[in-house]
């Protein structure tokens, strides 16, 4: 066949199958970007929330390792992101026999260890802050709201009660 015949093969698309391909196209990635896009979404506020648990559980972590080994418990109504416990010198506790009572005069608060969110030395997370709340800590209890917040909203939110591990009672109060 000579070259300029119009009965040759020609490599090429026609417009309108160009047109219809785009189209098609753009119908598609309209359809991808409407499904994938939320499932990014869904999947980003998964991830922030395992994150602040994360935190929570590591905040709970560090302060079972303190308090634990506390004997009474101080938060100040003013402060409640503080706490304040007093850890007792098993090494002065004289022997008791069964049924007796031994009373030891506390140190000022102002000297007892205390412990706020800064002091845990939790991993912060894509910019996810800890907040301590003490309010609610009883004299043999440690209560806490474990919170975790981003730009002022609550992520996540854990609540924990931790005990001394020496069972006593105090005056006014139920045995642990």
């Amino acid at each position: 066949m000579a070259k300029g015949s119009g009965t040759g093969n020609n490599s090429g698309f026609t417009l309108i199958e160009t047109v219809a391909a785009l189209s098609i196209a753009a119908v598609l990635a309209v359809f991808i970007s409407g499904f994938i896009h939320p499932q990014m979404k869904l999947y980003y506020d998964l991830d922030r929330i395992s994150q602040a648990k994360a935190m929570c559980g590591e905040a709970y972590r560090g302060l079972e390792e303190k308090l634990r080994y506390g004997y009474v418990f101080f938060c100040d109504h003013r402060d409640t992101g503080v706490i304040s416990y007093y850890v007792r010198n098993r090494q002065e506790i004289p022997d008791l026999e069964e049924g007796g009572s031994y009373y030891e005069e506390l140190p000022p608060v102002e000297d007892w260890p205390s412990i706020s969110a800064e002091e845990l030395d939790v991993t912060k997370m894509d910019g996810m802050e800890l907040e301590l709340d003490f309010s609610g800590t009883e004299n043999t209890r440690a209560r806490v709201s474990i919170k975790v917040k981003k730009d002022g909203d609550v992520i996540y939110e854990q609540k924990a009660v931790i005990g001394s591990m020496y069972g006593y009672t105090m005056d006014g109060e139920g045995r642990t």
